[in-house]
């Protein structure tokens, strides 16, 4: 049987920048799903044509490093939680492997769209300690610029850091990311996993893609899934977590999650 690994190395690869063009052509929906890497393995076995993977100083996975920021009593979280039509998420995200980092605002208006607005940072930015867990001082005029978080500004303070691997795909109507290893850690070291189990998003044109047709022929459906929500509430247990228990109970696991050592790094 053919694995994830072996295909995503098999694979003809595409660079950066001709992936960025592809997908800008097209407007796009996201639909996630939760499947384990043998599932996945075979959903891409049945795709008509094998898709490209992104490429970068010949690595195929990069690790990634978010931490989101929210309010003592968790006002982002609360907001998605009770599906409240206007709600913002605000994290910094460190390209571990490539270099870089950002700031980043998620906002969702009452019509029901999301718009996701990024200004980069340094690395030292995002990797020093601030006082009480508060924003990178360089990030405090970004993220006051919007309406929707110019008042949570000063309250924000580090409430999640979560740490993945992402591959990303390039199929003829879609662009693919496969998210790995992903572990949700607090301040206080507590922990929450997606143990066994890849989070698969696909952004397609309105219609379902290629790769959405063939998730659904193996079972797999579209899922209500956030990296930070559905961990904080597997941590925080006292927070309303509804929306998400369905995969609490069958993806999440709250502890330090023991992982195979993940691939080395050239340089590392």
């Amino acid at each position: 049987m053919t694995t994830w690994d072996a295909l995503r190395a098999a694979y003809a690869p595409v660079g950066l920048m001709e992936l960025d063009e592809t997908a800008s052509l097209q407007r796009r929906v996201d639909r996630k799903y939760l499947v384990t890497p043998a599932t996945w393995a075979e959903v891409l076995g049945d795709l008509a044509q094998a898709p490209r993977v992104l490429e970068i100083d010949e690595l195929r996975a990069f690790r990634y490093e978010s931490v989101y920021y929210d309010t003592p009593d968790r006002e982002s979280f609360r907001a998605a939680a009770h599906r409240r039509p206007r709600r913002y998420k605000v994290r910094t995200r460190r390209y571990v492997d490539t270099g870089g980092a950002s700031i980043e605002v998620k906002l969702r208006s009452r019509t029901g769209d999301t718009v996701k607005h990024r200004a980069w940072l340094t690395e030292q930015d995002v990797t020093t300690p601030h006082p009480g867990g508060s924003l990178p001082p360089a990030a405090w005029d970004f993220v006051a610029s919007f309406p929707h978080t110019a008042d949570a500004v000063g309250a924000l303070v580090t409430t999640l850091t979560t740490t993945y691997e992402r591959t990303t795909l390039l199929t003829d109507d879609a662009r693919v990311t496969v998210d790995e290893r992903v572990v949700g850690t607090s301040p206080t070291g507590a922990a929450a996993a997606f143990t066994h189990v890849l989070i698969v998003e696909t952004k397609s044109a309105s219609r379902a893609g290629e790769v959405d047709r063939a998730l659904w022929r193996h079972g797999a459906r579209p899922q209500k899934v956030s990296k930070y929500c559905t961990s904080l509430a597997a941590i925080e247990t006292s927070l309303p977590a509804n929306r998400w228990s369905r995969t609490l109970r069958t993806h999440v696991q709250s502890a330090a999650p023991v992982y195979p050592a993940a691939p080395a790094r050239a340089g590392a």
